[in-house]
């Protein structure tokens, strides 16, 4: 990952920042027995007074070593430098199975400890059931073993629906990665992008929703 540690010498590329966050609201979808994300106003004629809530899981999000780990890190410990830089966007279309490394292009290998996979197999606003793609652990290993510290993918989850031991989920606690499931990315092409991608700082939760946002970037090394 030469290039990943090289001073950045290019500039933004034109155009403006893309949303890849899924909106909270009402009808947001959560996982199965999950408690759903609640939004509540009061209006006067002087004012809006709105409170929420709901899971931390509940739409874009990120996982902490805690969801996994009783002793694990919570998500105000993850460290911010993985969660803002330079990232890769790549496009693996797939629905309903774990991604291997077999799937990603070939002769790829990752310039950036940051990637995003865009997989299509999750529309907004759908319910949360079998069918979305995911990662297996092997494709975890494998990106892990090349310097990848974060994963986002546009899925609620890393591991399939029904995969009740989570492999996916072990392999990036066992190799101390970061993961942000749920994200949105059907307006991004594939590319190197500026990403920015906090998470509320909940304070001992295992999990905060985030808003990630992307920019194109060219770069010179």
């Amino acid at each position: 990952m030469a290039a990943g540690r090289a001073e950045i010498r290019g500039a933004f590329a034109a155009g403006g920042w893309i949303d890849a966050s899924r909106p909270l609201r009402g009808a947001t979808p959560v996982w199965p027995g999950d408690r759903p994300f609640v939004l509540e106003q009061r209006r006067t004629p002087d004012m809006v007074l709105s409170a929420y809530a709901g899971s931390c899981h509940a739409g874009t999000h990120l996982d902490a070593p805690l969801h996994l780990d009783p002793a694990g890190a919570a998500v105000d410990s993850v460290p911010l430098d993985r969660l803002v830089g330079p990232a890769e966007l790549l496009h693996l279309p797939g629905a309903g199975r774990a991604l291997q490394p077999a799937d990603l292009p070939r002769g790829w290998e990752p310039a950036w400890p940051r990637l995003l996979l865009r997989t299509d197999s999750y529309p907004l606003d759908a319910e949360v059931g079998p069918g979305f793609a995911a990662l297996s652990a092997g494709l975890v290993h494998w990106l892990a073993a090349r310097g990848v510290e974060l994963l986002g993918i546009d899925t609620p989850s890393v591991d399939l629906f029904a995969a009740a031991e989570l492999p996916a989920h072990h392999a990036l606690l066992g190799r101390g990665m970061s993961w942000i499931e749920n994200l949105w990315l059907g307006e991004a092409a594939p590319g190197t992008y500026l990403l920015i991608a906090l998470p509320i700082r909940l304070e001992g939760a295992e999990a905060a929703p985030l808003r990630a946002i992307l920019k194109p970037m060219s770069t010179e090394f």
